[in-house]
Formats: C-alpha cells, structure tokens, sequence
C-alpha cells in the first residue's frame, strides 16, 4: 500500500552538515525523515518557498522539459530502502499518439490507444524537488515507512526539539 506524505520541514543535521527532509503523513502519525545533500535540501526548499531562480535549476529544466513534451507527471514514489539509503522512482504518463487525419477524411491512430506509464528511477531529493515543483503527490510504501524504524534514528529524532524545525514546519 502506499501512503501519501507531504513534506513538513526541512532541517539541518548539526552533526554532519546534511539536510534532512521531514516527510509526514496527512495525519501527522508517521514520520519519514530523508537526509540529503546541502544543494538537494537548498533546491527542495526554494520549491516549499516558491523561490524562482533568474535561470532555471535543475528540477526546473526536467519540469519544463516534461511539460513541452506534454508528459505529465502523475507521482513520486520512495518504493525501497538499501542500508540507509532510499530509492524513489517517477511515474510518468505518456499519453496516447494524436490522431491523424488521413486523405478519406478517416482518422488512423496507433494501435494502443491507451496512455501508458513510464517509471523512471530517481533519488528521493530529486524526486521530491520535482514533485513539488509539478504540484503532484508524494507517496511511500507502507514496507519502506515501517522499516526505516530503527533504535537509532528513533534516539535522534527523540532528542529533536521544536527549534531544531526552523520557520518550516508547517
């Protein structure tokens, strides 16, 4: 099953320098926290903030690019985890080919007329960058939000307080 997350904040681990995406679900019970790298959690953030860049970052060119060729994308999906490490992937629409119109004013079309699916693999950062720039949900299995529990993340997320959460939290 998979569980639909927003995310709630955006963090800076004091120990590393890392950022850490707070994921949580709509009621606020499960909890998905993803570090990522200093420029992913910057790109992340100017998504939240609505912040435009003078030329365009990244996530922008792939959105932008998506968007002239009128593939949509549907969701994201954090699907795994290896170690410490997650893996997402993006679920794109490519819709079926127009129909041409032909000489006998008929019209011919491809022989699947039905959109197919596309999934592509990303990082959790990227693909969450994107998500929000594309106003499209983010999703979790129900197997990766219940494995990440482990006694050492619990005992690092016992210890945030409030302030660690910046003007973020929402």
């Amino acid at each position: 099953m998979n569980i639909p997350l927003k995310v709630d904040a955006i963090i800076s681990d004091p120990n590393t320098n890392a950022q850490i995406v707070i994921l949580k679900d709509e009621q606020n019970l499960e909890l998905l926290p993803i570090w990522v790298g200093m420029a992913e959690g910057n790109a992340i953030r100017f998504a939240l903030e609505g912040i435009a860049s003078p030329r365009p970052l990244t996530h922008d060119l792939l959105k932008n690019f998506l968007n002239h060729l009128k593939v949509p994308l549907e969701k994201v999906l954090i699907h795994s985890m290896n170690g410490s490490t997650y893996f997402a992937s993006l679920h794109l629409v490519q819709p079926p080919p127009e129909k041409k119109e032909t000489s006998d004013k008929k019209t011919s079309t491809h022989p699947s007329e039905e959109s197919e699916e596309i999934t592509v693999d990303a990082r959790p950062s990227d693909a969450i960058a994107l998500a929000l720039r594309m106003g499209v949900p983010i999703y979790v299995t129900d197997e990766v939000l219940h494995k990440k529990g482990s006694e050492n993340l619990d005992a690092w997320l016992e210890k945030l307080k409030p302030t660690d959460f910046g003007p973020y939290d929402t």
